[in-house]
């Protein structure tokens, strides 16, 4: 399989590490121990042109496609990835108004999503076991021309910091015709309100909250798409986010493994580096075929993505197998570095950074939260399980 990048693409490959580099590298262990939004960060985000790569290179407003937003996620997870999921999370919306939304909404919030003039996220999640029936579903009423939505978002992120929702809700004229709606909305709408943020065990320096909903009027140029094509575009966007996550979680075990490479060439044991024992190279070893194997995986998807090729099954799979190995590959990782492996700050008798602790946590957040580690259903209903 040969997923051979463009000059453009390998141009942009490279901002982005040398972005996760110099910017983000001295500073992302500050993030994460203060849990603060870094506004001056996206903004330099936005003028590196990162914000707008999930937009499809043939739409209107510029946009370098899918392709190049994974090998910058990617890149920027090796140092910060809890940037790369604001990044992901403001990508989704503009990847969702791209491909779903009218002309006017196109017109008016993709310029901005891209310049970074608005920071946009995606509020699909609830409490209960589907949509529409948790203690506090959020469900639209038809208002005259508009609708009126009541109920809860949970574990939204970028919320309090995004500008703009796009917001997935259930219609109910009636108990046997139930539909889902997607909305956007944006922040300081009347009615809509943001709780206190949630204290993740990684990706802290993005927010996360849920999103209350009071009587909150949304006009009909407010609906993407028609009332009855939300659920389609629901199951798209968590797969094309569970595609960008995969990249986050390989991009963080390619930045644990180079770590803990280094560190066996300067731990002595028995007198020797334990990087010339047999065990500590068949785990690095295991840890880069793995990310490898991985991140063909993932090219693979992207490029059905970038075409508007059938992708969800495909994504399914790279899903499963890639929240199966994250965690694993941190693990061996941390192992091979040992007590130091499991330290958050560094003891004055060693030089260097001890990051392998924080990114174990990150990798948790990368593989659990927003969507499953798998998705039979999609595998099954396409034939392939």
């Amino acid at each position: 399989m040969t997923h051979t990048l463009t000059d453009a693409q390998k141009i942009l490959r490279q901002r982005g590490h040398d972005f996760a580099n110099e910017i983000l590298g001295p500073v992302a262990a500050e993030l994460d121990r203060g849990r603060v939004v870094p506004k001056a960060l996206i903004a330099r985000l936005a003028a590196q042109g990162f914000l707008g790569l999930a937009v499809p290179e043939q739409s209107d407003v510029a946009g370098a496609g899918f392709i190049s937003h994974i090998e910058v996620v990617q890149a920027l997870s090796r140092s910060c990835p809890a940037i790369a999921s604001i990044l992901n999370n403001h990508a989704l919306f503009a990847y969702a108004i791209a491909h779903w939304g009218s002309d006017v909404q196109k017109k008016q919030y993709l310029p901005a999503l891209i310049k970074g003039e608005k920071l946009g996220a995606i509020a699909i999640q609830e409490e209960g076991p589907t949509l529409g029936n948790g203690p506090d579903a959020l469900l639209a009423t038809r208002q005259g021309s508009g609708f009126t939505l009541n109920g809860t978002k949970t574990f939204v992120r970028n919320a309090g910091a995004a500008d703009t929702y796009l917001v997935f809700a259930t219609i109910r004229p009636d108990a046997d015709n139930i539909r889902l709606a997607a909305f956007i909305v944006d922040a300081g709408t009347s009615g809509l309100s943001v709780g206190p943020r949630l204290e993740t065990m990684g990706l802290r320096a993005c927010p996360v909250a849920h999103l209350s909903f009071k009587n909150v009027s949304v006009t009909e140029a407010g609906v993407m798409g028609t009332e009855n094509c939300a659920s389609g575009i629901a199951g798209q966007v968590l797969s094309v986010g569970a595609v960008a996550e995969a990249a986050q979680t390989v991009g963080i075990a390619k930045a644990a493994v180079s770590h803990a490479a280094e560190y066996a060439k300067h731990r002595v044991q028995f007198r020797h580096p334990i990087a010339s024992l047999q065990v500590i190279q068949t785990m690095l070893a295991e840890i880069v075929t793995d990310s490898h194997m991985a991140w063909l995986g993932i090219q693979h998807v992207a490029r059905l993505i970038e075409h508007d090729s059938p992708f969800e099954p495909e994504a399914a799979m790279v899903k499963l197998f890639v929240g199966r190995l994250g965690s694993k590959m941190l693990v061996d990782a941390i192992q091979i570095e040992g007590g130091m492996g499991i330290c958050e700050v560094v003891p004055k008798h060693i030089s260097g950074t001890l990051p392998l602790a924080r990114m174990f946590r990150d990798i948790a957040g990368t593989t659990l939260l927003d969507a499953p580690d798998d998705f039979p259903d999609k595998l099954i209903a396409a034939g392939i399980a």
